[in-house]
């Protein structure tokens, strides 16, 4: 379905028009400086060590998945494998974060933390089915039990990333009002 189905008329109106040129620029240099912010000291130092776990978790569990004995089953593996995709991920992302030196607070975060909801499910899924096979039944649920803890932080961190995004957007919309007004103001100090 198309984006401008969803917009209400008044902001496909607003759309329409057009800004003035030195506004317009204002606008788009502020919501740049609200987004992206410069990696320095300690927010570039946690980069650093995320993009090392990263490399470390593909590592170890890429050769985990290799050289599993051949009597664990074979969920047990595709963990390690599920494992080693997600850490290879984490690489990517801390490496695209690191060359631009800059972190954009409307995709990155939420891009880590989908990440992160997104393993922790698969992971789940793996011990949900694997515990099922367990012949004891109290590990099973510790195993379970476990997991869950892990899914309920991901899942907050999920919806704190939704919250500042969405946080983002309304101060770039307000921003975006604040302008349109200020040059409307202009216009009518000028009749």
């Amino acid at each position: 379905m198309n984006n401008k189905s969803h917009q209400s008329f008044r902001d496909q109106l607003l759309e329409r028009e057009q800004l003035n040129p030195v506004y317009k620029q204002k606008y788009e240099k502020e919501v740049k400086a609200m987004i992206e912010r410069k990696l320095t000291g300690v927010r570039k130092w946690s980069h650093i060590i995320a993009l090392i776990m990263g490399v470390g978790f593909f590592i170890l569990f890429g050769v985990l998945a290799v050289v599993i004995p051949k009597e664990l089953p074979i969920l047990a593996r595709l963990g390690f494998v599920a494992s080693a995709i997600f850490g290879l991920a984490i690489v990517i992302v801390e490496s695209r974060i690191l060359k631009k030196g800059t972190i954009n607070l409307k995709e990155d975060p939420m891009t880590m933390a989908g990440m992160g909801w997104g393993f922790i499910v698969i992971l789940a899924t793996f011990v949900l089915v694997f515990s099922g096979r367990l012949p004891d039944r109290l590990v099973a649920v510790q195993m379970l039990a476990s997991v869950l803890v892990y899914e309920i932080a991901a899942a907050a961190m999920l919806l704190r990333a939704f919250i500042e995004r969405s946080e983002l957007k309304t101060r770039e919309k307000l921003l975006g009002i604040e302008y349109r007004l200020v040059e409307i103001s202009e216009q009518l100090k000028k009749k």
